[in-house]
């Protein structure tokens, strides 16, 4: 029977994530409690050596599918594995399958599944430390949107960059508030509930989910936050990255300053997916990606 998954439930999962091999941002168990019940309900269990992971969507129809499943031990699942699982679960689809574990086992897939490419959850991965230095032509418009951040801040105000802690996350949700309050933000509201419900989870167990991030204050107030999770030993899931829009450079100056104060085995950031969104995938191409990687679903034959 599978349970249903509360942020309690962090520590009994956490090994099993240890030394996976997944690069894609849905295999961070901290990003996984963080977005349960915002647009699925997340449920899991173990199977022998696997923990299992299975969403459920909370509008109708309520569509079910499983995560990759992730031994512990790491291992590499065979198809049939793969198979066998999903059928001894009561499930018939895989979602967020790498698109590495695609390309190596494409052949013995075939027998068992029909594969597709997942629109929208393509993830790119940046090395940290370009988005840290911002060196070489390629980054000279990055670096002239800090210079008129500089000049815009250096005259009257005064800029304070912090470590996100629990003792200061609160005010994260008043950017949240004055952001809602944007006219313009109108057409993105749906979502930003969304990701409101999903940003208050974060903050509320930020410890517990061994998550990191910094906000910046200007004159006091603060105008940005970024935080995020572990993914593996060498990859960091930037989950929520806001700030005020008005301030120009400011989002680049955020950037650069959580890459700055990411410990060192961090040697790459994944920004997640661009949800087929033009602008989205713009921006994240304009910071040009060291690569990206697809994801597929499996649906059993």
């Amino acid at each position: 029977m599978f349970n249903r998954l509360k942020p309690e439930d962090y520590p009994a999962l956490k090994p099993y994530f240890e030394k996976h091999r997944y690069p894609l941002c849905e295999y961070s168990p901290a990003s996984i409690i963080i977005w349960n019940r915002c647009l699925y309900e997340v449920s899991w269990k173990l199977d022998g050596d696997l923990l299992l992971i299975a969403e459920t969507d909370i509008e109708p129809p309520a569509a079910r599918r499983l995560l990759m499943p992730v031994p512990c031990p790491f291992r590499d699942l065979p198809p049939a594995e793969l198979a066998a699982v999903a059928r001894r679960s009561r499930h018939t689809r895989y979602y967020y399958v790498p698109q590495d574990y695609f390309e190596k086992h494409k052949a013995g897939l075939e027998e068992f599944f029909t594969a597709a490419e997942q629109p929208g959850y393509m993830d790119y991965l940046y090395n940290t430390g370009d988005l840290a230095s911002l060196a070489g032509r390629k980054y000279a418009k990055k670096r002239n949107l800090l210079s008129q951040f500089d000049k815009r801040t250096a005259a009257c105000r005064k800029v304070k960059v912090e470590a996100l802690t629990p003792a200061n996350n609160a005010a994260c949700l008043s950017l949240l508030d004055r952001w809602a309050r944007d006219p313009e933000a109108g057409a993105h509201l749906d979502m930003l509930n969304c990701e409101r419900k999903a940003i208050v989870n974060g903050l509320k167990h930020f410890e517990l989910l061994e998550l990191k991030g910094v906000l910046v204050k200007i004159d006091g107030e603060i105008a940005g936050f970024a935080f995020g999770s572990r993914l593996s030993d060498g990859v960091f899931v930037l989950n929520f990255e806001k700030a005020l829009d008005n301030i120009k450079g400011l989002y680049q100056f955020l950037d650069r300053e959580l890459a700055l104060r990411l410990p060192p085995h961090y040697s790459f950031i994944n920004k997640e997916s661009d949800l087929c969104e033009p602008g989205l995938a713009k921006a994240k191409e304009s910071y040009y990606p060291a690569f990206r990687t697809k994801s597929y679903t499996l649906t059993l034959k």
